[in-house]
């Protein structure tokens, strides 16, 4: 199998690369960093700078793809709304809807299943999450939209708590102002469990209709 994946130098991304390497698939990939070596054919690329997602990914000469995850993405501080500036929103955006789009874009033409990184954090409203809530909402709307107007199948998919350094970074927060943080703390699983629920959620996802949003979760 041909396999495409985005950021991954550490998280999720990293265990997915791991996964399939050890799987025996072709691994492409492109992020800031490659701790993988000549294991993967890489392409060292910030995705916020989208424009430039066209030419790597001509760069890398993928002529065919069984699967394409897009899961770079940045999670922002957890704090009020109202502190959100519009700037740090508009970065949020850059990463996590405007580079999908533009891979969506390139991808499509050749890729058989397309799945987008999303949260639950799209769809639960809780106070703290701003623009990261706002951004993974905006990806599961562009998931569906899509659905109806290419012919690849696209998923947009949450992968649950998995210990890495964004979830890290999520519970030194304030649980006593954000109680979601507590959840999140106490609903982490380890990268390898993580992995794998995502690696099998995604073996399963022919049972979807294209344009859907799946928790792991609950599958």
């Amino acid at each position: 199998m041909k396999v495409f994946i985005t950021g991954i130098s550490r998280g999720i991304g990293y265990g997915l690369v791991k996964y399939y390497i050890e799987n025996g698939d072709e691994v492409y990939a492109m992020g800031r960093k490659n701790p993988f070596g000549e294991a993967v054919k890489f392409y060292k690329l910030d995705v916020s700078a989208y424009e430039k997602i066209p030419h790597s990914l001509k760069s890398l000469e993928i002529e065919k793809l069984d699967l394409a995850i897009l899961n770079a993405g940045i999670l922002g501080e957890i704090k009020e709304m109202k502190y959100w500036s519009v700037k740090e929103l508009q970065n949020i955006f850059d990463v996590n809807v405007w580079a999908n789009k533009v891979l969506i874009d390139e991808l499509a033409p050749f890729t058989e299943k397309i799945v987008v990184m999303s949260s639950g954090a799209a769809v639960n409203g809780n106070p703290g999450w701003g623009g990261y809530s706002l951004s993974k909402c905006a990806v599961n709307m562009m998931v569906s939209i899509y659905s109806k107007e290419i012919d690849t199948k696209i998923y947009a998919l949450a992968p649950g708590v998995i210990d890495t350094d964004m979830v890290a970074k999520v519970i030194s927060g304030d649980h006593a102002k954000f109680p979601s943080l507590e959840r999140v703390e106490a609903g982490r699983v380890s990268l390898e469990e993580g992995t794998k629920r995502i690696v099998k959620t995604i073996e399963k996802l022919d049972k979807f209709e294209s344009g859907s949003f799946i928790d792991v979760r609950l599958v």
